[in-house]
């Protein structure tokens, strides 16, 4: 499995990425308690998607709704935590992200709680 560092949300820092966040990845959100998966993502340049997109809340319908879900009246952002993996660029980011999510499927009969689409 790809996903094997975790960090908290609220804790990381631009400073800890290699590269300063500026490459494609496929990342994974989920809740540190249950450890139960959220959402599965795949981006061309992992700083903006997490801290322009869901922690600073400039985007469309995905990133607002993730963005609430972090600030608005559930309040996670002490919940959750991500991992991801560095790709080759946004197109393998985009294979592994829709792997992911059928494995998934197949397993829990369910897409993961935030995931809007399979």
């Amino acid at each position: 499995m790809d996903f094997q560092n975790w960090t908290a949300l609220r804790e990381l820092r631009v400073s800890q990425l290699p590269n300063r966040g500026s490459f494609p990845a496929v990342y994974c959100l989920r809740e540190q308690t249950t450890r139960g998966i959220l959402k599965y993502g795949c981006t061309g340049n992992f700083r903006k998607r997490v801290f322009g997109n869901y922690l600073g809340g400039i985007g469309g319908d995905t990133t607002q709704r993730v963005h609430s879900y972090l600030f608005g009246r559930r309040k996670m952002i002490g919940l959750v935590e991500i991992a991801w993996s560095i790709t080759r660029d946004k197109r393998a980011a985009k294979f592994k992200e829709s792997q992911y999510r059928r494995c998934y499927k197949k397993i829990n009969g369910k897409r993961p709680t935030w995931d809007l689409r399979d």
